[in-house]
């Protein structure tokens, strides 16, 4: 799997995509991960599918790094084992900031810095 050419950027402007959606398939991933992949791409919860892949292939009962190293290396390289995570969290983070960040400016519009505290509370209030 490739991580999206323009990740770097997009972090830094805050337009991270989910995770599933940083990263695209490249010749071979479909040896190692068929079970996730449906009409040439992936299927499934980014998370699980990491999961998975360092269940299967890197935390069995053979050990693959002594049984076949050339294969744990491979994997190693090619799923971003090392890094999986940070690119999830990265990518969970700014899809909330983003959220949220719409929601606070949401409400700043409806407020003004003179209301009373239970007006400000009412916003919040279903009607």
């Amino acid at each position: 799997m490739k991580l999206i050419e323009d990740y770097v950027e997009r972090f830094h402007n805050y337009t991270l995509p989910s995770p599933e959606k940083c990263f695209k398939l490249e010749d071979g991933d479909e040896f190692y991960i068929k079970k996730w992949i449906t009409n040439g791409k992936i299927n499934g919860e980014f998370k699980d599918i990491f999961e998975w892949i360092e269940k299967k292939y890197l935390n069995n009962k053979d050990n693959l790094k002594k049984t076949d190293r050339k294969k744990y290396d491979e994997i190693q390289r090619r799923f971003h084992i090392k890094t999986w995570r940070i690119i999830f969290l990265m990518s969970e983070y700014q899809i909330k900031y983003r959220y949220y960040t719409k929601v606070i400016e949401s409400i700043k519009e409806k407020s003004f810095s003179g209301m009373e505290s239970k007006e400000f509370l009412r916003l919040f209030q279903k009607e």
